[in-house]
């Protein structure tokens, strides 16, 4: 059994060596950037799991002051709690390297896709360049990381089934009933699998099918231990976002710098799906619409775009630029020994970053920092940290829960006090007078942030630094009682 799996990945490495080849390089990539992709988000993975593995699904908030005993909803609560069993028991590298499987073998996923519809080894390895290209949030480890393989295996179940109709399309219920306690993006695959349901009723191919993906699609989102509950929550998410205007990755999409990737490749799949539309499926081609308008509407949705505009591009191309496939030995030696070298640097890189990233990981968050925090709050005081370190401070610190001033759940909030934590991030003095006067530690991202604040004679006098790091500031505060109330 092992010779003949031999025989078939070396096969693999001939006939798709260059794609192969591309995706090695992805990951070369992550793994290289490995500790930047521990952010805001992970650490509330972290924390989140942690409550959900100690307590079960949390249904108030218990951990931040501003926002303690409101309603909240952990829909990502199952990508929460794989976090962070794995960041518990491997510890946080093993959690990278989850994030970054995650998205190789979402990669993977896709260039298989790519290449049963038909799509050149070649054209596919070009394909694999758009998403890590034009949606670099992928990088960061987050909820999100575990839901690009199942965005992969849904969409790829369907285009393959646009072409070749087949009851392996049903597998995409269960990947939704999975997806459905991950990602709030289930809402989109669900949306996918029911346009698949409706064309087949419409065209009368696969009826039974058809009403299958059609029921069972919509339903499949409340699969949750929430059930119900998360209509409300889908609700706010989805039409009322109160983030919108206060997250940068909600916002509709600009050209940037950031965003000049993603621009570019839904032009040049724009432009070549006009020039040869039977390239691909009616179904691909509403598809790419849906997932292009949803990238357009918010940066953060651009990457399910990316994977699909992968998937496309590669026969697009194709059909714009024909090319003869050249399969002689020299050319499949040449494809193995290339692929096998990039596999080999990869699995090198990893090793190295496995023996560095501890330590370069405790550089950025020593947990002495952390420590200091907790002892200069006190058994009750409250700690008003910055957005980039709140549920770090949680994750480190338990005993800081219900007291740190709020973290990166801004769904808790309405968009009246979302302004108002605006003005505080700004240092205006009413608000500050009212909420950061209450903070016994006041913590800051950078320098540059923390010295507006120091000029303006906004921290109380007789505020002292107890950290100071290059990207980390905590400053404890004597605590004024003015009387005012917080309006968050």
């Amino acid at each position: 059994m092992v010779a003949r799996w031999l025989v078939q990945f070396r096969s693999l490495l001939e006939q798709d060596g260059l794609a192969v080849t591309v995706i090695a390089l992805d990951a070369g990539v992550l793994v290289a950037l490995a500790a930047g992709m521990l952010v805001q988000d992970s650490w509330l993975s972290f924390v989140d799991g942690r409550l959900v593995a100690h307590h079960w699904l949390p249904h108030v908030d218990t951990l931040t002051r501003w926002t303690l005993g409101r309603s909240w909803i952990d829909q990502q609560w199952a990508a929460h709690l794989m976090l962070y069993e794995v960041a518990a028991r491997v510890g946080l590298v093993g959690a990278l390297a989850l994030g970054v499987a995650c998205v190789v073998s979402a990669l993977a996923i896709v260039a298989v896709a790519a290449r049963k519809l038909g799509a050149s080894s070649p054209r596919t390895a070009l394909g694999m360049l758009v998403p890590l290209v034009a949606a670099p949030w992928m990088t960061q480890l987050r909820a999100q990381s575990l839901a690009l393989p199942l965005f992969a295996g849904v969409y790829a179940l369907l285009v393959l089934d646009a072409r070749r109709p087949g009851r392996r399309v049903l597998w995409t219920i269960p990947l939704l009933l999975i997806w459905a306690n991950v990602h709030g993006s289930v809402t989109l695959g669900a949306g996918l699998v029911a346009l698949r349901g409706a064309e087949l009723l419409l065209r009368r191919t696969a009826p039974l099918r058809g009403s299958a993906l059609l029921v069972c699609a919509p339903l499949a989102v409340l699969a949750s231990p929430y059930g119900f509950r998360l209509a409300a929550y889908y609700r706010l998410m989805l039409f009322h976002p109160p983030l919108a205007s206060f997250v940068q990755e909600w916002r509709p999409a600009y050209v940037s710098i950031a965003t000049a990737a993603f621009f570019f490749s839904a032009f040049l799949v724009c432009a070549a799906w006009g020039a040869h539309p039977r390239a691909i499926s009616s179904f691909e081609a509403f598809a790419l619409v849906i997932l292009l308008v949803s990238g357009l509407l918010a940066v953060r949705n651009a990457v399910w775009f990316a994977f699909a505009a992968a998937v496309a591009l590669s026969r697009l191309l194709d059909a714009a630029w024909p090319t003869h496939i050249d399969d002689s030995p020299s050319i499949r030696r040449t494809n193995r020994l290339v692929a096998t070298a990039a596999l080999v640097a990869v699995a090198g890189l990893s090793a190295v970053q496995a023996v560095r990233l501890p330590a370069a990981l405790h550089r950025a968050f020593p947990p002495s920092a952390a420590a200091a925090v907790a002892s200069a709050a006190g058994h009750d005081g409250v700690v008003l940290a910055d957005d980039a370190h709140a549920d770090w401070l949680l994750w480190d610190q338990p005993v800081l829960a219900g007291r740190v001033a709020y973290d990166v759940r801004f769904e808790l909030f309405d968009r009246n006090e979302l302004e108002q934590l605006t003005l505080l991030r700004a240092g205006s003095h009413p608000i500050w007078r009212s909420c950061g006067s209450s903070a016994s530690v006041v913590t800051f991202a950078n320098v540059a942030a923390e010295r507006p604040l120091s000029r303006e004679g906004v921290l109380a006098a007789g505020s002292r630094t107890i950290v100071r790091l290059p990207g980390f500031v905590a400053i404890r505060q004597p605590v004024r009682h003015t009387g005012a109330r917080c309006a968050l």
